[in-house]
């Protein structure tokens, strides 16, 4: 069986990890001591090394646009309901282990702007993956049942990450970015994984401020020291499906107001940046994943996405790429820290502001792409449930459309064999309620789209090249309970 499932982030060479806390966060503001900051180019799936499979089915965008009007899409295509589930921090320790339900690094700015040094070290570009190849969406179920052992699964009808369905949501905005995922159904769920590289790539020749920054103004506090990262599970609806979304949190605030400056003085900064580990040594990879009890769980209305970006040239940071972010992880606040191009952050140019109403109005402005998004999801769950064993991936080569393929391979499922099963038996009843759903939508009920708009573009693969080793086609089919 294949072991990894890396990925690449969005390849915007101004979003600088935090490689310390993060060991692959994209945060800061890139930008070269001499000049213009640089940007570069959009990584690519790489495809030779990594070869696809064959193809099921291709979407184009304009499978995806509405050519009628449909008054359920407009009034499903929002995000709605949304609440926390779980949370986790990435321990620092020898062996892969988390801390449930841990806690984000919390807001505590320095009184004083000092000079910072600039970022250097490895930066992975899946945090996740890099700690846990095997099965990098394992940590994230583990800590919802450790959570709620009694959680049931069966309204989730996508368990995606930030990174695919950021991807998915500028597909359908029209944005030119390639990208590629794996996609497995378990149970009623469709699991999105991110995949286009190895788990230990390295982002390279990054520069800038985006993990001393926040080394010097976030601090982990005493119950969740030795923490690298902290990462989120929230729960929502979104055109007339649940959806289930990981995501990496920044920091958060401990009052409904940003604090006000509480690092004082030279010793007080050198205390603060001692810890720092700028080139991150990984866990020992097996396995098996160590889960701790620790931390507090704190309310989504106090968490933030950070950057920085470099203030030499002017202030300004592209909204319309951090926007549609902010809106999937539902994170209200959002700091931006400029630097004056040697590592310096005046406190006038440190923003911190609450986006929620800039948020509902980016909603508001981009209807129609997330209707588009909406089909654009239903199209893909409804491959998925057909497909023999539902293990497929999710591949654009093109800015006009993108294939459904089966895995190359081996398949790699997205948790061990006992995950799987506790994640199905805990939404048993979903496939009736699937295929009750699906009878009142032929019947002109429901939230379904007509047939009409799935057109897809099916090759007619031979028996010899479906891959039936997971299950018979006998026992498979839909449910996505075969015996694997």
């Amino acid at each position: 069986m294949s072991t990894w499932r890396g990925a690449s982030s969005s390849g915007r060479a101004d979003f600088a990890p935090r490689g310390g806390r993060g060991g692959g966060r994209r945060r800061g503001g890139r930008g070269g001591r001499q000049g213009a900051p640089q940007r570069q180019a959009p990584l690519q799936p790489d495809i030779v090394k990594y070869p696809l499979g064959n193809l099921v089915a291709k979407i184009t965008t304009k499978d995806i646009d509405l050519t009628a009007s449909d008054d359920t899409l407009s009034t499903t295509a929002v995000i709605t309901d949304c609440e926390y589930v779980a949370s986790y921090n990435w321990m620092n320790d020898s062996a892969s282990t988390i801390m449930t339900p841990g806690k984000p690094p919390l807001w505590t700015p320095l009184s004083v702007p000092r000079q910072l040094d600039e970022d250097t070290g490895d930066f992975y570009r899946d945090p996740n993956a890099a700690r846990f190849p095997s099965y990098p969406i394992e940590p994230a179920v583990q800590a919802i049942f450790r959570v709620n052992a009694a959680f049931s699964t069966s309204k989730i009808d996508v368990f995606a990450c930030g990174s695919t369905l950021g991807n998915l949501l500028r597909f359908a905005r029209h944005d030119d970015k390639r990208f590629r995922f794996t996609v497995e159904l378990i149970g009623n769920t469709v699991f999105f994984v991110r995949k286009e590289g190895s788990p230990t790539e390295l982002i390279p020749g990054m520069r800038g401020f985006g993990h001393t920054f926040p080394e010097a103004y976030t601090t982990w506090e005493p119950d969740v020291k030795g923490s690298e990262t902290h990462q989120r599970i929230v729960q929502y609806n979104f055109g007339g499906l649940g959806f289930m979304l990981r995501f990496e949190c920044d920091g958060y605030f401990n009052t409904a107001l940003p604090q006000k400056p509480s690092h004082d003085g030279d010793d007080d900064l050198a205390q603060v940046l001692k810890g720092v580990s700028v080139s991150q040594s990984l866990p020992k990879q097996n396995n098996s994943l160590s889960i701790k009890t620790g931390g507090s769980k704190v309310p989504q209305s106090s968490i933030f996405d950070l950057k920085t970006r470099s203030g030499k040239y002017g202030q300004s940071i592209d909204m319309e790429q951090i926007l549609p972010l902010l809106y999937l992880k539902q994170i209200p606040n959002f700091i931006v820290a400029y630097h004056n191009g040697a590592g310096l952050f005046p406190t006038k140019d440190i923003k911190v502001e609450n986006f929620e109403k800039k948020i509902r109005q980016w909603e508001i402005d981009n209807k129609s792409a997330l209707e588009r998004l909406s089909v654009l999801l239903r199209k893909i769950i409804e491959v998925v449930k057909m497909d023999e064993c539902g293990l497929l991936e999710i591949y654009r080569p093109s800015a006009d459309y993108l294939e459904i393929r089966k895995q190359h391979g081996d398949v790699s499922h997205v948790l061990p064999l006992s995950l799987r099963q506790e994640w199905e038996v805990a939404g048993l009843h979903a496939a009736d309620e699937f295929d009750s759903d699906q009878d009142s939508s032929q019947e002109g009920g429901g939230v379904n789209l007509p047939h009409s708009y799935y057109n897809y573009n099916f090759d007619s693969d031979s028996d010899d090249d479906k891959d039936f080793t997971a299950c018979s086609a006998e026992e498979c089919g839909y449910c996505g309970r075969c015996t694997y």
